[in-house]
């Protein structure tokens, strides 16, 4: 059974984690409905979420070589997370019958612990002329916002005053700010500091 989305899931920055092995990828998608899990046939189980609203990104048999992606997999310009899953598609033609999915999908790179982080130094928008500072403002003001999330103390460095980054108040405000050129010298300054 499929059903519309309470939110479409459209751009090149949707999180889909695969429920094989937990491993996160960064995908490309253009849809407004989605296929409903709990109404999967026996021998059907999902085999991609999406991380954001936990929406089901794709589905797999358990013992037929079958498995599908809601997301664009070769969406380009965009992530390629997930071209992958055209190799994982071959392999399993070329194993021929009796192949999972399980058995031709690659094990996920080892991931590395996790870095014990207290302070970060982030360098501001940029530009100071109308138009050339948005994205860099934008995104600034989204690392300010997640090291906050992960308790993480921001230290922010940005020469353009007028830009949300530097708002006096908020959530998107950094634990520090510094008013000056982003130069090596001060850089290195502040980070010392």
């Amino acid at each position: 059974r499929s059903s519309d989305l309470p939110m479409a899931n459209r751009g090149q920055n949707q999180p889909v984690l695969n429920k094989m092995n937990g491993q996160a990828f960064i995908t490309a998608q253009n849809h407004a409905y989605g296929v409903d899990a709990s109404s999967l046939p026996s021998g059907w189980k999902p085999l991609f979420v999406n991380a954001n609203d936990h929406t089901n990104e794709g589905i797999m048999h358990e013992t037929k070589p079958i498995f599908t992606a809601q997301f664009n997999p070769e969406g380009n310009p965009g992530p390629t997370d997930t071209e992958f899953l055209f190799d994982v598609y071959m392999s399993m033609i070329k194993k021929g019958k009796g192949t999972t999915l399980a058995s031709a999908m690659p094990k996920p790179a080892l991931v590395s612990s996790r870095v014990d982080v207290s302070k970060v130094l982030i360098l501001g928008s940029g530009g100071l002329s109308i138009g050339q500072a948005g994205e860099f403002d934008y995104s600034g003001s989204q690392a300010v916002k997640a090291m906050k999330e992960e308790n993480v103390r921001t230290v922010l460095m940005n020469p353009n005053i007028a830009s949300v980054q530097t708002n006096e108040v908020g959530l998107k405000q950094a634990d520090t700010v510094y008013f000056l050129p982003i130069t090596p010298q001060f850089a290195t300054e502040i980070g010392r500091a």
